[in-house]
């Protein structure tokens, strides 16, 4: 069967889109490519091009510059109905540092080096319809490889189930059903798109999942609903899904680094209890008011407790494991002592 999409003079970079967009997205993509400048390539990424978008879905342009251009600001520049068209600067000597980072990293280092916007762009590159490319950002593009984003994507995603793991059995323990229930089922799906990741389903985008794993295992196979397993969990089945997380998550992907030596309370900060919230006071200088899982550590520090038994008596009251606790206390703790009312126990805090 011919293709009945019409060849317009100049543009041959056509035939590099996937043969199932439709025909407004084609018309948008032109509207575009006037506009591109003489000395940058463009491609065309994104959902639609890997095969997974809707209706809703935008076109995703990246418009690369070569080195030394400091055009990087994201424009979106059109829209048809609910459709944008979305393009983004870049330059070719920063894409050139991410492809170093993919090359040189690790599985186990990917969790701590690489960010989620990391793995979005080095995906979007390595399946990017070639619009209008020069010789050197064939070559940056040649560099990208979707196996290589996946096999990094694997662990990186299990390391995030780990930590909503965790965060879910603290809120759980707390008495917050509603946020352990949100955070469960985020966990979940962190969890499958790091199975997903493993079976080279590696668009890098948690939202894409349910679609991912229904291309992959076929919808509603024995596969699809194992591989989804808990991310429609409710307060009734909380327990259970927990519990089955536990079975399919190890603890050691989530794993927390840089709090080794523990918090102690800054010098100068005193404490206030009221109820169910906590003030922390410097001075004359800030109040904090705090609750949760840093109002119940930050009192047993007030105590004058050192952290390891500070993080063990928390883990016994809220029935989770010492790892539950100082993963999800770290990023927590860090924004007190980032305003200067913790400390490092190893540099010592209130004298």
């Amino acid at each position: 069967m011919t293709s009945t999409r019409p060849e317009a003079p100049n543009a041959s970079w056509r035939k590099s889109l996937p043969g199932n967009l439709g025909q407004d997205i084609v018309d948008e993509i032109d509207a575009y490519m006037e506009r591109v400048p003489g000395a940058a390539s463009c491609v065309a990424t994104g959902s639609l091009v890997e095969g997974i978008g809707n209706g809703n879905s935008d076109i995703d342009l990246y418009v690369i510059q070569p080195s030394g251009s400091t055009a990087t600001a994201p424009v979106a520049i059109g829209i048809r109905d609910s459709r944008y068209v979305d393009v983004e600067y870049l330059t070719l000597t920063a894409l050139h540092k991410l492809a170093d980072a993919f090359a040189d990293t690790t599985g186990g280092e990917a969790p701590r080096t690489l960010s989620l916007r990391d793995f979005s762009r080095y995906y979007r590159l390595a399946i990017a319809a070639r619009l209008k490319t020069t010789e050197e950002t064939e070559a940056l593009l040649d560099r990208c490889s979707t196996r290589r984003c996946s096999a990094l994507f694997a662990p990186w995603s299990l390391a995030q189930a780990a930590t909503y793991l965790a965060r879910a059995s603290v809120a759980r323990g707390l008495g917050d059903v509603p946020r352990a229930v949100v955070l469960t089922r985020r966990a979940a799906v962190w969890r499958a798109t790091s199975q997903l990741a493993d079976e080279g389903e590696g668009y890098p985008h948690l939202k894409w999942a349910t679609v991912k794993a229904a291309r992959r295992f076929g919808a509603d196979t024995p596969a699809y609903r194992s591989c989804v397993s808990g991310h429609d969990v409710t307060p009734a089945t909380l327990g259970t899904t927990l519990a089955e997380l536990r079975e399919r998550v190890p603890p050691q992907a989530g794993a927390q680094g840089g709090d080794e030596a523990g918090w102690t309370l800054a010098g100068g900060v005193d404490t206030l209890s009221d109820g169910d919230v906590l003030r922390l006071i410097r001075g004359r200088a800030s109040i904090a008011r705090i609750d949760g899982l840093p109002r119940v550590l930050v009192s047993r520090l007030a105590e004058g407790r050192p952290w390891p038994e500070t993080v063990e008596l928390t883990a016994e009251q809220l029935r989770v494991t010492p790892d539950d606790v100082r993963t999800t206390a770290a990023p927590l703790m860090r924004e007190l002592a980032d305003a200067g009312y913790l400390a490092s126990a190893a540099q010592g805090g209130r004298r």
